[in-house]
């Protein structure tokens, strides 16, 4: 069950560009990135661009997603790339488990 306050949270910026918070994100699939298996969308390819150098900047609070524990990612936090985007971790062991078996802590959003 998804914790409403978190779920709040994400929908509240869904369709606004996270980078650009003055434009809306675009629906083209292009134009869209991963991150936790969160969709964001972007309304051009410069904030896409932006956002996809350094995503931890830009996409706010996260859920890690082997121990469910929200956190603000950093430049330090852990990381792995996993189909189509960065999964960040609040721990390396949170990490080095969901690389022991990323099938099953991957979480997938409709786009």
């Amino acid at each position: 069950m998804t914790d409403a306050e978190f779920a709040l949270f994400h929908l509240q910026r869904a369709l606004w560009d996270p980078v650009d918070t003055r434009r809306l994100g675009s629906l083209v699939p292009d134009l869209h990135y991963r991150v936790n298996g969160e969709v964001y969308r972007f309304s051009g390819g410069k904030t896409l661009r932006r956002f996809v150098q350094e995503p931890e900047l830009w996409c706010g609070l996260l859920r890690d997603p082997v121990n469910g524990e929200r956190f603000w990612p950093s430049t330090r936090s852990p990381r792995v790339w996993f189909t189509g985007g960065f999964y960040f971790f609040s721990s390396d062991s949170t990490r080095d488990r969901f690389v022991d078996d990323p099938l099953r802590y991957e979480v997938r959003r409709a786009i």
